[in-house]
């Protein structure tokens, strides 16, 4: 085996090790995929999730930060320093004759070490504060994350059904081609009979081209359709995957004053937004703690080589307290942001409660919307199979027109259009509705993992 054989085969083994162990690289396709399985993937191998979760950690670290406030501060130093002149002192009357004379005090060269604890006492509440507006922030940050979740799940139902829904429509139309093809055939025979004009055969030909088109759009819109699906489930854009009806969507019950009620407990971005008005209130606390002092003890140990002192080490002990009485309007300026970011944090809560009802009655209009639309369409396309069929049947007795028979073809197409986008919106309406009470994570109950809200 030659040497550029052996690089080739290491360089394709290279390759197959980094696609096998490169974090965050999309999931295999599976062949079939329901819509729990969809939500399974979306939940582990979403980016904006990923995300998300980063910043819960990100929030955990920011608690132990603060939590450092609590214990004491160890700090070492050790240096060696050199002079050109050992430092001295003059003494008076010391000298000959009653005259000055200078004693060095330490040596030219030595070095040195310190060692400290430093422990706050009492600064005005301001570590305390701290500590608990990190406690509310991770736990605000944890909730962001469930309602990323929650949208992450909505916009998965959504795209499933909207796939199913396009797959519908290459059906239709591949039912309109078909029965077109049909009425091109019969209008064939009926010109070489003559017993009819060619415009009938030239109205069936345009009508099949046209229709050929509309199963050449519905077909690219499933491919974009599915392909905007796998990237938001982490899989390969170009990935086919079989998507199974789903059935067991279940439709919310009870009145729209329950369902708002539940989506004013339930909704984590409300809870969210209640938990960060509780951190600025103690931020605001811990920026006023500036205006007073800080209490503090300390011990430690020094050592420094010198020929002259008596003790080289030492220990000691200080009870002290730290105060800036000026800090050029800094800290008023931090009291007032701090307040005034928790009037921002009050009014965003009460839009975000506005909002919420909002959701939940559109959800609930939309729900009573197409479950109407399901029955007035069912209905019609029963009608309009019938009324093709007569039609059919006309044509072929002569006593019809071929315009009759297309037009009652377009008017079937449409209805059955119409069915089916009724049929796939109430299930988004049902995602949707799930979604603004609160309840979309209900879907995938088995993966709500142990750091979960």
């Amino acid at each position: 085996m030659t040497s550029r054989t052996l690089r080739h085969l290491f360089l394709v083994w290279l390759l197959t090790w980094n696609l096998a162990v490169v974090p965050g690289g999309a999931a295999e396709a599976p062949a079939t995929l329901d819509l729990r399985e969809a939500l399974r993937l979306a939940w582990k191998a979403n980016p904006t999730l990923q995300v998300s979760r980063l910043e819960d950690i990100i929030a955990g670290e920011e608690v132990v930060r603060a939590r450092s406030g609590f214990l004491p501060q160890v700090r070492a130093e050790v240096s060696q320093t050199i002079f050109d002149d050992p430092t001295k002192i003059k003494l008076k009357g010391v000298g000959p004759g009653g005259g000055t004379d200078s004693f060095p005090m330490t040596n030219r060269n030595y070095w040195s070490s310190k060692v400290s604890v430093d422990q706050t006492i009492f600064d005005f509440w301001a570590t305390p504060s701290r500590y608990q507006a990190a406690v509310l922030g991770k736990a605000a940050t944890r909730l962001d994350t469930a309602q990323t979740r929650d949208n992450i799940f909505l916009t998965v139902c959504q795209g499933y059904f909207r796939v199913l829904r396009a797959e519908k429509m290459v059906t239709v139309a591949q039912q309109e081609v078909t029965q077109l093809k049909d009425h091109l055939k019969i209008a064939r025979d009926q010109f070489e009979f003559g017993v009819v004009t060619f415009n009938d055969v030239l109205q069936a030909e345009v009508a099949l081209a046209d229709a050929q088109q509309r199963l050449i759009t519905a077909n690219n819109d499933v491919t974009n359709l599915q392909s905007n699906l796998n990237k938001v489930l982490g899989l390969p854009i170009a990935a086919p995957t079989a998507l199974k009806e789903e059935k067991e969507l279940s439709e919310p019950t009870g009145e729209l004053n329950q369902a708002t009620d539940q989506a004013l407990k339930r909704r984590s971005d409300l809870q969210a937004s209640q938990n960060r008005i509780q951190q600025g209130e103690k931020v605001i606390t811990q920026t006023r703690a500036g205006h007073f002092p800080r209490f503090f003890a300390q011990a430690g140990h020094t050592y420094q080589k010198n020929d002259i002192w008596v003790h080289d080490s030492q220990y000691f002990a200080i009870f002290g307290m730290q105060w800036n009485l000026f800090s050029g309007l800094d800290t008023h300026a931090q009291v007032a942001q701090a307040r005034e970011r928790l009037t921002q944090l009050r009014v965003r809560h009460q839009d975000l409660s506005d909002q919420v009802r909002l959701d939940v009655q559109t959800a609930y209009l939309g729900l009573k919307e197409t479950r109407d639309r399901i029955r007035v369409t069912e209905k019609a396309v029963a009608q309009g199979e019938e009324n093709l069929r007569l039609n059919g049947e006309r044509y072929k007795e002569q006593v019809g027109t071929a315009t009759d028979v297309i037009d009652a073809q377009t008017l079937l197409t449409r209805t059955r259009v119409n069915y089916f986008n009724a049929l796939y919106d109430h299930q988004m309406a049902k995602a949707q509705m799930l979604w603004a009470v609160g309840a979309i994570n209900d879907l995938l109950p088995q993966e709500k993992p142990r750091h979960a809200p």
